[in-house]
Parts: structure tokens; sequence; C-alpha cells
């Protein structure tokens, strides 16, 4: 679903003159799907000195760009920032990182650091043959190294998205695997029927969220990097 930032214009475009949004934008369109998105904040890039957080230590500090969308290949990620003077060295790691691929950032967005039971992929997107998919995954690293997913035309109801849970094996783990706990698979599945639902939204071809994480049971799940496309 992604795009490298080389076939992207300095609007966010890609060659097709698709629009991507930035993260901030994407989670504001995520919001409206009543899909739970992390706390986040934008700053300048060009922090010198830290603000007081509306969230607590440790943070995820991320380059904020439409024009970036694979932001830990590009060193665009610091993960558990532990303190003022770790943020703005962060920062400037981030600033050097996507320099060297010749893009400069203006902000960054930073969110608390969130754990759950597991990460999981869910994408939307409008397929020129078929029409609007939504699709289940693995999450994170996993997403590319198995491919296991599952399809479904879009939007879907709850039972359609509890049955896509199923068919994804790699996603068994949630179930309460060896005594691990149990994710809550009642939103995960619910957060699968709202992002299908951009269906009824002509101006949204793309939209994918990984990862979303998977809470333990009765704790929800939380979108924690997303990335829309406009038409």
């Amino acid at each position: 679903m992604q795009q490298d930032v080389d076939a992207r214009d300095k609007r966010g475009h890609d060659e097709r003159g698709r629009g991507l949004l930035d993260e901030l934008e994407a989670y504001e369109i995520l919001r409206k799907q009543s899909l739970t998105c992390a706390p986040s904040l934008a700053l300048d890039a060009n922090l010198t000195a830290a603000p007081t957080l509306p969230f607590a230590y440790p943070v995820v500090v991320k380059a904020l760009s439409a024009k970036l969308t694979h932001k830990s290949d590009a060193g665009g990620v610091v993960l558990n920032v532990a303190d003022g003077a770790a943020l703005i060295a962060a920062c400037r790691r981030i600033r050097d990182n996507v320099a060297a691929r010749s893009l400069a950032i203006a902000r960054v967005l930073v969110q608390p650091m969130i754990s759950g039971v597991g990460e999981v992929l869910i994408g939307y997107r409008v397929d020129p043959d078929v029409g609007p998919l939504i699709i289940a995954a693995m999450g994170g690293v996993f997403t590319e190294i198995y491919r296991d997913r599952s399809l479904r035309l879009a939007p879907v109801d709850l039972a359609a998205a509890h049955e896509m849970i199923t068919e994804v094996r790699g996603l068994a783990t949630l179930k309460g695997f060896r005594g691990n706990p149990k994710g809550d698979l009642d939103a995960f599945a619910q957060a699968i029927v709202s992002l299908s639902r951009l269906a009824d939204d002509p101006a949204i071809i793309e939209a994918e969220i990984n990862p979303l994480i998977v809470r333990a049971a009765g704790e929800g799940v939380v979108a924690v990097d997303a990335v829309v496309r406009l038409a």
C-alpha cells in the first residue's frame, strides 16, 4: 500500500497525482470513523527546549511529513525516549537521518509508548477493478515477512470482521496462546468494520493502520501509525 518517498513530489503526491496526508491528518480521518488513535503532539523538528508534554515519558518521536511514509526505513523513528533531553536529541537524530535522504522536515510527532497483546494491520483501498476492499493482517514487520492476510469487499459487518480475524493464521496468538493474555478481539473486529466504512467516502482511496495495537480483552485497540491517501 505504501509508496516510497522518491515516487512523490514536494506536495506529498505520488506520480499518479494522488494526495497523501501526514500522520496527524490521517488520525483526523480515522477518528471520524470512531477509531481510537494514540495521543499525539506535533513539535518543531528544530526543538531546542523540551516542552511539558500532555502525557508521560517514555515517548516515541517520529518524522511528520506526507512525503515520508516508510519512517522507520528512513531513520525517522526513535523509541523509548526517556526525558526532555532525550527528546531534543531524538529530534536532531531524526532530522539528520531524513536529511540523508534529501528530505527536510519541519515537524515531528510525539506519542506515548503504547503496548498491548499484539500488533495487527488493517487496511482499506479502492481497487480499480473490484472496488473498495478491507484487509486484515499481522502487523509490524510481520506484515511483509509472512504475507498472511484476509480480504473482503468493503464495507463489512461484525460477523465478517470476526471471520477475517480467524482466517489470518498468525493472529491465533491473540486468542490467549499458551497462557498469554487474550487480546480484545471484539474491539479489533469493530476497528475493521469502522475502517471499512471509508467505502462511503469517495474522497478516500486508501488507508492503512500499521500497527494497530491490540490490548488485553476489554481494553480496546489503538492506532499508533497511519497512512491515508486522497483521490
